[in-house]
């Protein structure tokens, strides 16, 4: 039913949302980075995350939506941690087994040239998916927690081409989540041997504003910079037309966070202290200045784009 599909659509949206907004919060330090996606006991006091040792107890096994939005950030769930050269905490590390193992990740992909390969699965949300989860599950291993055993890596994405590097950048825009330190592999290659496609990328999505492709662009590009590859373009006037005019959704908030962090102080005037008059609450839905075109997105828990 239509309408029971899209009551079902907003109530993952809002879960990605508010988990997102958990995770701004560990990034901006306003409470410890383990587990922002651990619900807080009834009656607590305080933020859920303010002990030292990490949240206070949950509630309970996350909701189907909760475990939705855990699977959907993916990588990001241990952004702050990752950030800050600190350990990966269990608690996160459960919660985000707990999304793979609630919403299964796909089989392996097909083989290189085989004509499933050449399919639209080989490029996309599809593709997306199948690296964010990958990667989560080599980050709860890495948590030290039991999860999904990672198989064989997804196809790689395809080398851009002169003819083709816009859809290649919007497949580099969903592979996002990757941009991460201590985070490695074939998708970081690629965007170490492209980084001058990445800026392209970034401009052509600002001029079409499609804002959310822009930011994660943006953040490809400050992850090459922090590599070591060459400054190909200035982010600080970009990531501030974004905080401006884009979607005001803590997800494209947690994406500039993150993107600031990793090109490090002095990106923007207006990084080092946000606050919340500029910023919305977690969970809720900022204004929009103008009217964004967003690309296709990789971000349904079951491989659909959303």
């Amino acid at each position: 039913m239509p309408f029971a599909d899209t009551t079902l659509r907003d109530e993952y949206a809002a879960a990605v949302e508010r988990v997102a907004g958990r995770v701004l919060d560990a990034l901006r330090g306003a409470g410890d980075p383990a587990a922002p996606t651990r619900r807080s006991a009834p009656g607590a006091a305080g933020p859920a995350h303010a002990a030292p040792e990490g949240p206070l107890p949950a509630e309970g096994p996350l909701s189907r939506a909760e475990s939705a939005a855990v699977r959907v950030l993916g990588p990001d769930l241990f952004a702050a941690q990752l950030l800050a050269g600190l350990p990966l905490d269990g608690p996160t590390a459960d919660a985000a087994a707990e999304a793979l193992e609630t919403f299964p990740m796909g089989g392996a992909s097909p083989a290189p040239g085989s004509a499933a390969a050449a399919g639209p699965d080989a490029t996309g949300a599809a593709l997306a998916n199948a690296w964010r989860d990958r990667t989560t599950a080599q980050l709860v291993a890495l948590a030290g927690r039991p999860g999904p055993v990672p198989g064989p890596d997804p196809l790689r994405p395809p080398e851009p081409t002169p003819g083709d590097w816009p859809r290649w950048s919007v497949d580099m825009a969903r592979l996002s989540a990757l941009a991460l330190p201590r985070l490695d592999g074939p998708v970081h290659e690629l965007a170490r041997r492209h980084s001058l496609t990445l800026a392209r990328g970034v401009v052509r999505s600002m001029l079409r504003r499609d804002y959310r492709t822009a930011a994660r662009l943006a953040r490809w590009l400050a992850w090459t910079e922090a590599d070591g590859a060459a400054a190909h373009l200035d982010l600080g006037p970009v990531l501030d037309r974004i905080r401006a005019v884009g979607d005001g959704s803590t997800r494209m908030w947690l994406e500039l966070a993150i993107t600031e962090a990793l090109a490090g102080p002095g990106t923007t005037a207006s990084t080092a202290s946000p606050t919340a008059a500029s910023t919305p609450s977690a969970g809720a839905p900022g204004r929009t200045a103008g009217p964004p075109d967003h690309g296709p997105d990789g971000d349904s828990p079951d491989g659909a784009a959303a």
